[in-house]
């Protein structure tokens, strides 16, 4: 019963805030999306009013009646090519039924997405949304962490999130959090709130390495080395580091005899290993016999039987896990080539950012933004190549986010010259004035 509570007050005061703008709409659908408040309760109450498609709905109505201008640009384009040719997939896939619901979802995906792009529109805000996602992802998941890291050190969580998947999921969504989170502590003002945000990146760190994930352990190392190396303190970067590597020898050997088979899988005959290797095959089985349009949205669950020239020795109905051999199984030659330009036009731009920002003190947020965001993509992709990712709401609110972040790096870049110019211009008229007189 208090739990209702607790959750009935907190969507209660998300919809008081969400009748306020399409800011604070945008916030709260993103709160109730990575929260999930129905799944907390006891009751169907919160369940049957259906807040996802309510708040989604009321979030595009405030947003086309708001005034915000529309944007558009390169990258823009490339994220609705990719939802079309998922609907070509769609439709004219064999398994258009068992697909089409999924391909609904991702379209929501993606208008939200494109609503972060469009209603973010200064660093303030864009903090504000950042804080939403760690907060509302984050704050179960480090307590979670910190429980097992205190109480069950070493121990095995299993706990699956709904947003997230299983434990292979948990351990990359978890991964791709930390950055966030710790953008969050470098641009805090507050001591108190520095501590309560450092409180959860120990949290959803040790959350994500507690799932004993391999492809989570190998994102683990990708994201701490991309931190490190992009880090303009390295001094400070290398005793976070020394930190990370102090919280995974804490581990026990149960999860570092797991760890060992990522070398070890062929000599060993680990089965979930060799049988990823076929999953892999059947993937592109599937994308040789339709190289244009896949087997169809999220359909490599369904079509697996029909490709899988092992007859069934790993099952029926399996999954791809990997989110780039599963776009490419089900949307394509045309779907992988949009999905790779996707992915990697974010990681380039937040290179750019980085490299327009380095210099400059004023833009050091932006900066460290931009190094967020590249962790946690790196992290995806690395964790992401052992997981049907590819379409978790969680990446492409990331990648909306490198878009704002790119304008908004652009915009300070005008500005700054924009004064500059200015400063100059007013610097040579008073010599004359001066002369006049």
């Amino acid at each position: 019963m208090l739990r209702t509570i607790v959750v009935l007050t907190l969507v209660g005061l998300g919809i008081i805030y969400a009748v306020q703008g399409p800011l604070y709409a945008l916030l709260f659908y993103i709160g109730n999306a990575y929260f999930r408040p129905e799944e907390w309760v006891w009751s169907d109450f919160v369940r049957s009013i259906h807040l996802s498609f309510v708040s989604g709905a009321y979030l595009v109505l405030a947003s086309l009646f708001s005034g915000q201008k529309l944007v558009w640009n390169g990258r823009i384009a490339l994220l609705w090519l990719f939802l079309c040719q998922a609907f070509l997939s769609t439709l004219f896939s064999e398994q258009s039924a068992y697909c089409w619901s999924y391909w609904l979802e991702f379209f929501k995906v993606i208008v939200i997405t494109y609503l972060i792009v469009v209603l973010v529109t200064d660093f303030a805000k864009f903090r504000l949304v950042v804080t939403v996602m760690v907060l509302a992802l984050g704050l179960e998941q480090a307590k979670q962490g910190w429980v097992y890291l205190i109480i069950h050190p070493g121990g095995l969580n299993t706990n699956p999130i709904l947003f997230l998947g299983d434990n292979n999921g948990v351990a990359v969504g978890m991964l791709m959090l930390v950055p966030l989170t710790g953008l969050l502590i470098q641009t805090a003002q507050n001591k108190w709130a520095k501590l309560f945000y450092r409180f959860l990146f120990i949290g959803c760190l040790y959350r994500a390495l507690c799932t004993y994930s391999r492809g989570g352990f190998l994102a683990c190392i990708a994201m701490g080395a991309a931190w490190w190396l992009r880090s303009r303190n390295k001094a400070r970067g290398l005793l976070g580091a020394l930190f990370v590597v102090a919280v995974v020898l804490h581990l026990p050997d149960a999860f570092w005899n797991r760890m060992r088979t990522i070398q070890t899988y062929q000599e060993e005959q680990d089965t979930s290993a060799l049988s990823r290797l076929h999953f892999w095959n059947v993937a592109v089985e599937m994308a040789t016999a339709n190289p244009f349009l896949g087997v169809g949205f999220n359909g490599y669950n369904p079509s697996y039987d029909s490709y899988d020239f092992l007859g069934s020795q790993y099952g029926k109905d399996r999954s791809v896990h990997s989110s780039f051999f599963g776009v490419l199984a089900e949307l394509g030659y045309p779907g992988a080539i949009l999905y790779i330009f996707i992915i990697f036009g974010a990681l380039f731009s937040c290179f750019q950012v980085r490299r327009q920002t380095a210099q400059n003190a004023g833009l050091s947020e932006l900066n460290r933004s931009a190094l967020a965001l590249e962790t946690s993509l790196v992290a995806f992709v690395v964790g992401g190549s052992f997981l049907p990712f590819q379409y978790n709401e969680m990446l492409w609110h990331i990648i909306g986010l490198t878009v704002v972040l790119e304008r908004l790096a652009a915009q300070r870049e005008v500005e700054i010259l924009t004064g500059r110019l200015v400063k100059e211009s007013t610097s040579s008229v008073l010599p004359s004035m001066h002369a006049a007189a």
